[in-house]
């Protein structure tokens, strides 16, 4: 029957304790609400810079199709030209053929 005493006590003792103060985190005396705005500053600013990099990130990329766009639309038009040329070309030598052929 003592250690079912002793484990009420223990009990009791806990319960009758002043609540734990809170530990000096050695921030010179700086209150809760002071650094957690200056975690929050802190965040604010690697928000910002985050920011900052993934626009200069999205402009170079723009850039850069922007860029592709301007190349390929050169190259369809070269191409579309070169495939006129050579349908041009194709319609000379088929009409071209039939006579040939009547002539022997």
């Amino acid at each position: 029957m003592k250690t079912e005493e002793v484990a009420v006590k223990t009990e009791e003792e806990e319960d009758s304790k002043p609540p734990k103060e809170k530990e000096d985190t050695g921030n010179g005396g700086q209150s809760d609400s002071d650094s957690k705005m200056k975690k929050r500053k802190e965040r604010l600013e690697q928000n910002r810079i985050s920011a900052r990099e993934s626009r200069k990130r999205k402009k170079t990329m723009i850039e850069e199709l922007q860029r592709t766009v301007i190349t390929l639309s050169r190259e369809h038009k070269e191409l579309t030209q070169r495939n006129e040329v050579l349908r041009g070309q194709l319609g000379e030598v088929s009409s071209g053929i039939p006579t040939a052929v009547s002539n022997l």
